[in-house]
């Protein structure tokens, strides 16, 4: 770095802006702090983000915390996933690694008993439910709100991945069999063990963001060299081809072992390279990582990507005909006469975007 930054006179400004783009500063402050090549502004202001970062967690943690012992005591086990869970077993420094909000895991059947007990400690729906019941029946997540110091939200799920595809078929019970305590967090916090972290971590990577994030990509690689020697790689290939996330474990893993220097074993990587993903991960990883879907083209993605013709309708029909009170939350409807107007204007949208 040294050399290169003598040899290259590098845009200090573009690097700072760079650095809050990728939610990076904090990380760079730990490894140039101590560095007469950076300039001084350029340092301040990494370690304003370093501490900005602290400070933030310091308090997300604090609220996550009350949630999980809530959740506990009213017998809905949890799993805390994606940074939240890094930041406490990877990175071990609540400073380092920015939080744009906390992921929960929860089981299907246990979603209603959820929501009711963190209503009580606060949090918030921003809006209605298409339609009561469809989140559960129809998406993975339900985006939560508390309002403070710290303004968190909360994502709760009880599936891994957003696509039907995945919410049908993806089999969780082997994640909470083998989840663990979350090391240096809440008494009653889980964490995925290492084989379905990993697994998680990829698909989250290329199936939801397309495959580059340089914050996510580095989560992947501190998380093997830490955890690496714990991970049984072939349980974890068999895992991929099972759970039909091959082509996110076959595009991450090869290049971090090769730009990060992570030691992944050279006999795991030529498996990896053996390995054929199934035509039906194909065809949905290829729609979802098609650039920007648009709202129409995301709807018919879904639809393909469920199984029976019954849930099929269901989705549509939800999606299609939302409740009245959604309508009314969702488009500022002033009078209920007004209320069947706003229906074609939503399809419109939809085949617009």
């Amino acid at each position: 770095m040294r050399a290169w930054a003598a040899r290259a006179a590098p845009d200090w400004n573009a690097v700072g802006r760079l650095a809050y783009r990728a939610r990076v500063a904090p990380l760079l402050h730990r490894a140039w702090r101590d560095e007469p090549f950076v300039p001084a502004r350029l340092q301040s202001t990494l370690r304003q983000a370093y501490l900005q970062t602290g400070w933030r967690n310091l308090v997300v943690l604090r609220e996550l915390a009350i949630a999980v012992a809530a959740l506990e005591a009213a017998g809905v086990p949890s799993i805390v996933l994606k940074g939240a869970a890094l930041l406490e077993s990877v990175y071990r420094n609540i400073a380092l690694r920015p939080l744009a909000d906390v992921d929960l895991l929860v089981r299907r059947e246990h979603l209603e008993r959820a929501l009711t007990v963190l209503t009580g400690c606060g949090f918030a729906t921003g809006r209605p439910e298409l339609r009561r019941g469809a989140a559960g029946a129809y998406e993975n997540q339900l985006p939560l709100f508390k309002q403070g110091r710290a303004s968190l939200p909360l994502e709760l799920h009880w599936s891994l991945f957003d696509s039907p595809f995945y919410q049908q078929g993806l089999d969780l019970d082997w994640c909470w069999q083998a989840a663990r305590p979350l090391p240096g967090g809440p008494s009653a916090a889980r964490m995925l063990d290492p084989v379905a972290q990993l697994l998680h971590l990829c698909g989250h990577l290329v199936l939801h963001h397309g495959g580059v994030d340089l914050l996510w990509e580095h989560d992947i690689a501190e998380f093997v060299v830490l955890y690496g020697e714990e991970v049984d790689w072939s349980a974890l290939l068999d895992r991929a081809v099972a759970s039909n996330l091959v082509i996110p474990v076959k595009s991450l893993l090869p290049r971090i072992a090769v730009e990060d220097a992570v030691p992944i074993p050279p006999a795991v990587l030529e498996r990896l390279q053996r390995l054929q993903p199934s035509r039906d991960e194909q065809r949905i990883a290829a729609k979802l990582t098609a650039p920007q879907p648009g709202v129409a083209r995301r709807f018919w993605i879904d639809v393909a990507s469920m199984t029976g013709w019954h849930t099929r309708v269901g989705y549509a029909w939800t999606h299609l005909f939302p409740s009245a009170a959604y309508m009314r939350a969702r488009y500022q409807v002033r009078h209920r006469l007004l209320l069947p107007l706003y229906y074609p204007y939503r399809w419109l949208r939809g085949l617009r975007g």
